[in-house]
């Protein structure tokens, strides 16, 4: 672990340049400055409508003019916002350059740029500077490019609170505490013939066990948090030709899956995104499982149970307009084991409403242990109930969203049960009459934990890793 600042000062003495909207046409497109020289370098290639240079910038204030070249030929027709640090993004000068939106453009302003001095942006090297520079911590950081790839309500709502630093307030609490009891400790150990008020065990494991539960509270949020932020994860499971692929299309109320009387149709699993009560969810049609010898179908069908491994919601499909066969009971067997073993939530599924009916759908549920839905993907009939019964499957894994904030990345996860751990470890010091020095350490390694969380203490590869996930511009 080594100061953060000190292994980019090197690189942050540089200015640094990107392209910081899509490629391709639009109305407009940004090229971003940020830097020491940021302001300067803008001076040089601007030019004011009456085809002078400006002398100088007022922070906050946008100007507007053209983009020249050296000899002053015009590049584009712009709006250029000036911002002086330390109040922005950040903390340093930055320049946001408004062209007109084609790709060539934007590209011949970058290139003024970068001739004029600056060097091009690595991916997330804004964030990661707004970052280094202390403007946000490294949870919130992560919560730019979360907020950037949100896909549903709920996913920028987790995002942008988690940015808006209500997750990193919760952190800071909890470490709030560990340095108290911490603090309470080492006080005991370096002055101990001083009278000093110093917490019996007693109170001092009572107090780790508060910080303890909030930490597993925060942990129990993952699952939730997760699904905000990636989507909850829908497989459709049944034999061939029970209508799998007519499902999802109704679902996606467009033909995204070719749909034939042939069995055996889909031999692989097919992934779309829909919103559901503000949640994204990733619908995911397999393969057709049965009994077979042909390799390929074969390969599908494990695809098919892979997939529903990693389910959040199952859905379990059968042809209600013919009785229950051997390959259903033995595949919805397997599919009330996995519900078991994953705590995936399991939907059965009685498709062809519109036909009559034959299957024992008491049978159905005893063999399932689940709910069971009606629906036609032909008529559209039941198919509210689909989107209804998803959403119970959600809120069956974890709490809704509501002021809590939850963590969202395996990294967060990790992080406060390491601290858990380290917590646990000291209260069994202290009930086992172990001396402080060892109490001390746990915490202290419990303290570190959450400064490697928040960023306060890292080391660059991870650094690095994290903001890779960027865009180059953001």
């Amino acid at each position: 672990m080594g100061s953060k600042a000190a292994d980019y000062n090197i690189q942050q003495e540089e200015t640094i340049a990107a392209i910081s909207t899509p490629m391709g046409e639009g109305g407009i497109g940004v090229v971003r400055l940020s830097g020491k020289t940021a302001i300067d370098i803008l001076a040089r290639m601007f030019q004011n409508p009456a085809g002078g240079a400006r002398g100088d910038f007022e922070s906050r204030r946008v100007y507007y003019g053209f983009i020249v070249e050296e000899d002053g030929a015009k590049i584009d027709e712009v709006l250029a916002t000036v911002m002086r640090g330390p109040a922005t993004y950040t903390r340093e000068d930055v320049v946001e350059i408004s062209c007109h939106g084609g790709s060539a453009i934007l590209k011949k302003a970058l290139r003024r740029a970068l001739d004029l001095g600056a060097r091009m942006a690595q991916p997330g090297e804004f964030s990661k500077r707004a970052f280094l520079n202390g403007r946000i911590d490294l949870v919130q950081a992560e919560a730019v490019i979360d907020l950037i790839r949100s896909k549903s309500e709920r996913a920028w709502k987790t995002a942008f609170s988690q940015l808006d630093g209500k997750l990193s307030r919760k952190l800071n609490r909890i470490e709030d505490g560990l340095v108290n009891v911490l603090s309470q400790i080492e006080a005991s150990i370096d002055f101990p013939d001083e009278e000093l008020e110093i917490a019996e065990n007693g109170t001092l494991i009572e107090n780790l066990g508060n910080i303890k539960a909030k930490v597993t509270e925060m942990v129990n949020s993952y699952t939730m948090g997760r699904i905000f932020r990636e989507g909850v994860a829908v497989v459709i499971v049944g034999r061939p030709n029970v209508g799998k692929s007519s499902l999802m299309n109704a679902l996606l109320e467009k033909d995204r899956v070719i749909v034939t009387p042939i069995p055996g149709t889909t031999r692989d699993t097919i992934e779309e995104a829909l919103e559901i009560s503000g949640f994204a969810v990733r619908i995911i049609d397999t393969a057709g499982v049965r009994q077979t010898t042909d390799p390929a179908e074969l390969i599908g069908a494990e695809r098919a149970m892979e997939a529903a491994h990693e389910a959040d919601v199952v859905l379990a499909l059968i042809d209600a307009s013919v009785p229950l066969t051997a390959g259903d009971e033995e595949l919805l067997d397997r599919l009330a084991g996995l519900k078991a073993s994953t705590g995936a939530y399991l939907i059965a599924v009685a498709n062809k409403s519109d036909l009559p009916q034959q299957a024992d759908l008491n049978q159905l549920a005893a063999l399932t242990g689940a709910e069971v839905i009606h629906v036609s993907a032909l008529t559209g009939a039941g198919l509210g109930d689909i989107r209804r019964g998803i959403i119970r499957g959600i809120d069956s894994l974890g709490e809704t969203l509501s002021e809590s904030a939850p963590i969202t990345r395996e990294r967060h996860r990790e992080k406060l049960l390491a601290i858990s751990a380290s917590i646990d470890t000291a209260v069994e010091a202290l009930r086992g009459g172990l001396g402080r020095e060892y109490v001390a350490a746990d915490l202290r390694d419990a303290k570190e934990a959450m400064e490697e969380l928040t960023g306060k203490a890292l080391d660059a590869d991870v650094l690095n890793r994290i903001f890779n996930e960027f865009c180059i511009g953001k």
